[in-house]
């Protein structure tokens, strides 16, 4: 009977179960060398390709390195953009993030994070270069400054639980808007922390159908897009049956005080409020999950010994 009077009562927000894929590695030099100008400064930079490999390396590491220009650029590639290794600056500072602020700010430029940290944490930015900087940073807040990492299986399905960070309503929203939201708990498996609470995700709105005559309810269709592991693994979500299961036990102990419903076309059949537009604020919380299995680091709280 409960779960009748939920069905009358709540909207559903039809979520597309296909997410974009993520981009791909770069392997030319000019393609690696933009992909690191921008992790850096946020823009890519002007000038000759030996000029720009130069900077950076001066930048990072405090000097320009030998050897040919691809294979210099491939080691800053690899240390600055790349994921998978324990290493990549991208993995340590996600890690300090995660431990003193319990978030992600993988959006920003390196540069900008890095004097945001340094400043939340030490009161001032250091003059160093930036590999060292990082480094001082993880040394300060893990023992030894060695991170417990180890590849691990993220299983399709598994549950992620978000927190929205824009309203979706079929009055206003348009097709092509961007949808934020906030991972609410650690994603764990094996022990080990894969996708941290925290960490910000960006899906987009694919399809608007406004709330009209003759009982027609509002609808909205959501492509979660892809949240980053602890490693910056982009991770594909959407919403399948595991996940709309439990968003709709959610509905229930809720009783039906402004829950919603979350599923994709075609398993929610029924469950629209007829006539209304359908709204979803800032701030509600509820289940996405792991489209398809995806490799990842996960890291272990207990440190090396």
């Amino acid at each position: 009977m409960v779960k009748r009077l939920v069905a009358g009562l709540v909207a559903a927000l039809v979520l597309l179960t296909v997410a974009p894929s993520a981009p791909a590695q770069e392997t030319s030099l000019p393609g690696m060398l933009a992909a690191v100008e921008q992790a850096i400064y946020g823009a890519e930079q002007a000038g000759s390709l030996v000029e720009r490999v130069s900077r950076i390396e001066r930048d990072v590491y405090g000097g320009t390195q030998s050897g040919p220009l691809l294979v210099r650029i491939q080691n800053v590639y690899g240390y600055l953009v790349g994921v998978g290794g324990p290493l990549n600056i991208g993995l340590q500072l996600n890690v300090v993030e995660y431990l003193v602020f319990q978030r992600m700010n993988t959006g920003a430029p390196l540069t900008r994070r890095l004097e945001d940290l340094e400043r939340n944490i030490l009161g001032t930015t250091q003059q160093l270069p930036l590999a060292e900087r990082v480094r001082s940073l993880l040394e300060l807040v893990w023992p030894s400054g060695e991170l417990n990492v180890r590849q691990v299986t993220v299983p399709k399905e598994t549950l992620v639980k978000i927190h929205l960070l824009t309203e979706i309503n079929s009055g206003t929203s348009r097709v092509g808007q961007r949808v934020r939201y906030r991972v609410v708990e650690d994603v764990i498996i094996d022990g080990r922390v894969v996708i941290p609470a925290g960490a910000e995700g960006e899906g987009e709105i694919t399809a608007v159908q406004s709330a009209g005559r003759f009982g027609q309810s509002g609808r909205v269709e959501v492509n979660w897009g892809t949240v980053p592991a602890i490693d910056g693994t982009r991770v594909q979500l959407n919403v399948s049956t595991r996940a709309a299961q439990q968003n709709q036990e959610l509905a229930v102990a809720a009783s039906m005080a402004g829950v919603i419903l979350l599923g994709p076309v075609g398993l929610v059949g029924g469950l629209f409020v007829q006539g209304q537009e359908h709204v979803v604020p800032v701030g509600a919380q509820f289940y996405v999950e792991v489209a398809r299995e995806t490799q990842a680091l996960g890291l272990s709280l207990t440190p090396l010994r």
